[in-house]
């Protein structure tokens, strides 16, 4: 039985992903409305986190990070933190066997900082097909690159998207096109490298070399993205 503390938008999405794989799932929320709601969706949800934890084998925790003081309850069962910023010092006042995790709204992949255990492994590998096991100091950055993610790409696909549109191509089949290679790109990367890849496709004194050349600084826009939003997460503690 997994128990799952603050069934919101990322709890429902990790226990519907573990119902899925067969687990038994149960989990608490605050109000008699996120009650409700859980209830509707099919889950035994209770408004209690001490009797979530008592009939579990091991708990999820994702609340938000300012709702992790009022968790009062002590356990020896294996703590799975998915909030950002709370490092494991301080999950260990509430577990004996904490974890931090991170992952995003898409399941594709979850990190995971404490002592390797072989059943938490395979309850996150129900969640999610990639696990990786990190030290901890790489918590902060993977919840910007990881947890961040999603919505960082998104961005990313939505400007080029409009870029085209720019240069005269309509919205949807400017949209089409954009699918295709950044699903196509692991792929493209995996087999000839960074640096193959532009290679192969920029000529000498052709429009895609004229292209990454006005696209120079990206890089560094990106960097300081990632960099800002790291600080914000450790000033936050």
């Amino acid at each position: 039985m997994v128990g799952i503390i603050g069934l919101g938008k990322l709890g429902t999405a990790l226990g519907s992903r573990l119902r899925e794989r067969g687990y038994k799932v149960i989990g608490s929320v605050k109000t008699r409305k996120s009650l409700e709601r859980g209830l509707k969706m099919g889950f035994d949800v209770y408004l209690d986190n001490s009797l979530v934890a008592e009939k579990s084998n091991l708990l999820l925790l994702s609340v938000k990070p300012y709702n992790v003081a009022e968790i009062s309850l002590r356990t020896d069962k294996p703590l799975i933190s998915f909030v950002a910023g709370v490092p494991l010092a301080r999950l260990a006042e509430i577990s004996s066997r904490p974890y931090r995790a991170m992952t995003n709204v898409g399941l594709t992949a979850i990190a995971v900082a404490g002592q390797y255990d072989e059943v938490v492994d395979k309850v996150l590998r129900a969640i999610s097909p990639v696990v990786i096991w990190v030290e901890e100091r790489l918590m902060d950055p993977l919840t910007v690159v990881l947890g961040s993610g999603p919505a960082i790409v998104a961005k990313l696909f939505r400007a080029y998207v409009e870029a085209a549109v720019d240069v005269g191509v309509p919205w949807d089949l400017a949209k089409e096109v954009a699918a295709g290679l950044f699903s196509a790109a692991p792929q493209l990367v995996g087999g000839l490298g960074y640096e193959g890849v532009v290679e192969a496709v920029a000529t000498p004194g052709g429009t895609t070399i004229k292209a990454l050349a006005k696209m120079s600084g990206i890089e560094g826009l990106l960097a300081s993205a990632f960099e800002d939003a790291v600080g914000r997460l450790i000033s936050k503690r």
